[in-house]
């Protein structure tokens, strides 16, 4: 199946960013398709699919629903919202079909063909597991079932991503009837191994143990039907439009999320007409979030499959790499004093930072760390180095982002436990997220202050650190930490900062700086020089900065791009961005790492930092891009980036028309950039 993206919304100078960011997930969708890919990770690949869609449908579908009942009109897309919801959600609605297809046609055989049996209705169950399935539902089911009886008086309210069972029963004196039945998936695993037989794993949803132990509790009635559905809620809180006392009003907040209104209803393609129709009318459900599937819903809980031990086989694991020259120092500090030090994660051990702080926590002479938290680990080794700090007499104050969506809670409960161990607590900003990721430590030894940073393009979190490729800098440049101090002591205190040289930080100088960068190359290229920009981001959206581009590519400036999902520049069209390239990298990584190259006539100018080319990233969030002085980071970057464009099997050219190519189709240039980076990094 190929993907069917943006015909049905006419797009001109700029893609719509829902069709160009469903173009990513379904890129994600085929890596579940690379013969080459263990069967392990092509079904964590239909997971994060999964994963992904769903929360498109209760962010950006649902926000695209409001506008359209608002009757808003497109002006740049030359559409109505109304327009453009509809091919989004035609799009969406492909891809789910697509997951169920490679699940039907490669997934499940495949486990099939190493001998892992995985039930796919509840009649094929052979007899032999019944008694075991009797005895799971009677101990670890029933006792969180809470069946409903449906009726025209009774309005059930149904839960966002929870799953439920319809079903449809007959008895001999009365009409029919409905109950609504949860699955306690919050309570029990998705996925329940059996017992072997004949040396075959087999393995049931939990869905049809309750299908099966259901029957005997509804002996007395004749089971017409039992039909799965699932509904997404609009979960996109208007997070920027709180002020005043944030964190309280956040746990309001996050309370109300669960009511939202839904964005899509998933049933059964097998339930009846007139059972769906019902459903319409008890649930609240319009026409346009129906969306038919399958027997089963929530795909992403293929995420916890129970793969049995050593029956497939796995990706070989990268281990994390020290990095031999930093590593060489007992003293980070001292390490610091003498030159910068460039770290790529996950390739190199996240380790080193864990040390950085932790060397802060029990070095003598450190007097203060300021950090600023986005996404916080459920076990933050980071967060507990502060708590120790504040504790061993230090000053310590952090600045926790508490609208960050779907981390708000996880977040709000470290912040409670730092502010209880003595560290001095910022909370959000009014309508502005800080999504900077910075932290400074201050240390005085024989009365000369120094100040050291880090500077990073990823969350202080050690979780995601082992997923996403990330940068992250650590030096002790007085001017660049003189500028990341004022940042903090803005965040703290509201105090206006001097001008930033060195630093681009959005609410202040970024936008101005980038355009300026690009005027430059711009420069360079009327006067016969090469003008020449590399940019890799997560997202490009922010429609002042394509035009920038779009200006210098008229101009004659070479501009190759690798960004990962959300991009609305149109590259490659004649006129308008014909001297512009569009990459994606896919690989076992996720790609999130933002960095900034301007050839300034042969003498580069490089940046990395936080933020993407967004309007929230550039106009309504504090972000820290930071540029790179020291040579030899300069090359690592460069090497970087490099293998990033290179024709690799897994990277995709991004054409005009928001088709993904193969970058060399039958070149055997090998399998992809993040393994050949990891290769390069060992070999140093």
């Amino acid at each position: 199946m190929e993907n069917s993206n943006a015909a049905a919304v006419e797009i001109t100078k700029y893609f719509n960013r829902d069709l160009s960011w469903l173009s990513f997930n379904h890129r994600v969708l085929e890596e579940s398709q690379d013969p080459q890919l263990p069967l392990v990770e092509k079904i964590k690949f239909i997971a994060i699919h999964a994963s992904n869609l769903d929360e498109f449908y209760r962010v950006r579908v649902a926000h695209l629903e409001t506008l359209a009942k608002l009757g808003q009109y497109n002006d740049e897309e030359s559409a109505s919202y109304q327009d453009i919801l509809t091919a989004v959600r035609k799009e969406a609605s492909h891809q789910t079909s697509y997951l169920r297809y490679i699940l039907a046609t490669s997934i499940i055989p495949g486990l099939e063909e190493n001998n892992i049996i995985l039930y796919q209705h509840h009649e094929e169950v052979r007899e032999e597991h019944l008694e075991f399935i009797y005895e799971y539902f009677n101990t670890q089911v029933a006792s969180y079932l809470q069946p409903i009886w449906l009726s025209n008086e009774t309005t059930p309210f149904l839960e966002d991503r929870q799953l439920y069972f319809v079903w449809q029963l007959s008895h001999k004196n009365s009409s029919e009837r409905l109950i609504l039945l949860n699955l306690p998936t919050e309570h029990l695993p998705r996925f329940i191994p059996l017992p072997k037989i004949d040396n075959k794993h087999y393995v049931i949803y939990l869905d049809d143990i309750v299908r099966i132990g259901g029957e005997i509790f509804l002996e007395n009635y004749k089971i017409k039907g039992c039909f799965s559905i699932k509904l997404n809620r609009n979960a996109d809180l208007n997070l920027d439009e709180y002020s005043g006392a944030i964190a309280g009003q956040m746990k309001i907040s996050l309370e109300q999320r669960a009511f939202g209104a839904p964005s899509r209803f998933q049933y059964d393609v097998a339930m009846p007409k007139k059972l769906v129709s019902l459903c319409v009318d008890l649930f609240g459900i319009e026409q346009d979030e129906l969306t038919p599937t399958g027997r089963y819903q929530q795909m992403s809980d293929f995420f916890s499959f129970p793969v049995p031990a050593n029956s497939l086989p796995t990706l070989a694991k990268w281990k994390p790499l020290k990095h031999r020259e930093l590593a060489s120092y007992k003293n980070y500090f001292k390490a610091l004093d003498e030159k910068d030090f460039l770290l790529h994660f996950p390739y190199q051990s996240y380790d080193h930072v864990l040390i950085f702080f932790n060397q802060a926590v029990l070095d003598q002479y450190v007097t203060e760390i300021m950090a600023t938290f986005y996404r916080v680990a459920s076990d933050s080794h980071i967060v507990n180095a502060l708590i120790s700090a504040s504790k061993n007499g230090k000053k310590v104050r952090a600045f926790v982002e508490v609208k960050a969506r779907f981390d708000e809670a996880n977040n709000l409960l470290w912040a409670e436990k730092m502010e209880k161990a003595g560290i001095e607590i910022s909370y959000s900003l009014p309508d502005i997220k800080v999504h900077a990721k910075t932290a400074l430590i201050t240390r005085v030894k024989d009365g000369v202050t120094k100040t050291y940073g880090f500077y990073g393009t990823g969350n202080f979190n050690e979780r995601t650190a082992g997923i996403y490729s990330d940068m992250g800098l650590l030096t002790s440049n007085p001017v660049m930490n003189e500028e990341l101090k004022d940042v903090f002591l803005y965040l703290y205190t509201g105090k206006q900062p001097a001008p930033f040289n060195h630093l681009l930080v959005s609410q202040f100088n970024i936008i101005d700086r980038f355009k300026e960068l690009i005027n430059n190359e711009i420069r360079v290229a009327l006067n016969g020089g090469e003008g020449k920009i590399i940019i890799k981001l997560n997202n490009l959206e922010d429609r002042e900065m394509i035009d920038a581009l779009y200006t210098a590519s008229n101009a004659g400036v070479k501009i190759e791009l690798i960004v990962r999902s959300i991009c609305r520049l149109r590259p490659g069209v004649p006129g308008l961005s014909e001297n512009i390239t569009l990459n994606r990298v896919i690989g076992r990584y996720l790609e999130h790492s933002r960095v900034f190259i301007f050839n300034n006539d042969n003498d580069p100018r490089v940046f990395l930092g936080s933020s993407d080319w967004m309007e929230r990233n550039l106009r309504s969030r504090v972000e820290v891009v930071f540029p790179v002085y020291d040579e030899a980071c300069k090359e690592e970057i460069f090497s970087f980036i490099k293998l990033q464009l290179a024709p690799y099997r897994k990277t995709r050219l991004i054409d005009q028309h928001l088709k993904s190519i193969p970058i060399a189709p039958g070149l055997e240039c090998g399998d992809d950039a993040q393994e050949a980076f990891y290769q390069l990094i060992k070999e140093k």
